[in-house]
């Protein structure tokens, strides 16, 4: 589970969909959620930097972990997850800037659950945040917040990082198609 962390701290931070200081990784198995340190540096994971606190009950040692906890709890108690990874992903928060409400894709090499995608406000780290990317991630597995990031949940962080490379994929695609062709 921690190696899990540590592997795709990296991997999405060289995917360029964070630089090292941003984003976050969580892992539950519906008790306890692993998640990633406050202030950690993705791509230079190790044990120390990942963080293990009650699903359902905050404690002391919640001021150790990522900002974003409130969210990742909210999720794994709202939302059917086992795994959550928050990106910062540039041109998918920009097509969350575009498309107020959903972004609705419709390119066919896309992956089918991409299909729309919900956009929501929040600020960081808040519990309207948690409260609005919760209640999306009930029927669906990605989510963009306006201005801030994104959010994938899975059955594991192999599924997160599918859904949150696509996303990019697609949003880089078509912002440089309709705003730089």
């Amino acid at each position: 589970m921690m190696n899990d962390i540590i592997k795709f701290g990296k991997k999405i931070v060289d995917a360029g969909l964070v630089t090292s200081f941003f984003g976050n990784i969580s892992i539950s198995d519906g008790k306890q959620i692993n998640i990633t340190r406050t202030g950690s540096m993705l791509d230079e994971l190790t044990v120390d930097d990942i963080v293990t606190v009650d699903l359902m009950h905050p404690s002391d040692a919640d001021k150790f972990a990522s900002t974003e906890l409130i969210v990742h709890r909210k999720i794994y108690q709202n939302a059917i997850a086992s795994a959550i990874i928050h990106t910062h992903s540039l041109y998918s928060t920009l097509m969350g800037n575009i498309d107020r409400h959903f972004v609705s894709l419709e390119a066919g090499e896309i992956l089918p659950f991409l299909k729309k995608i919900p956009v929501v406000d929040g600020k960081s780290g808040s519990i309207e945040l948690a409260k609005n990317v919760s209640e999306a991630l009930i029927n669906y597995s990605i989510v963009i917040v306006r201005d801030h990031g994104v959010f994938a949940v899975g059955k594991d962080l192999r599924e997160c990082f599918v859904r949150l490379t696509s996303l990019e994929h697609y949003s880089k695609y078509n912002i440089i198609k309709k705003y730089l062709l």
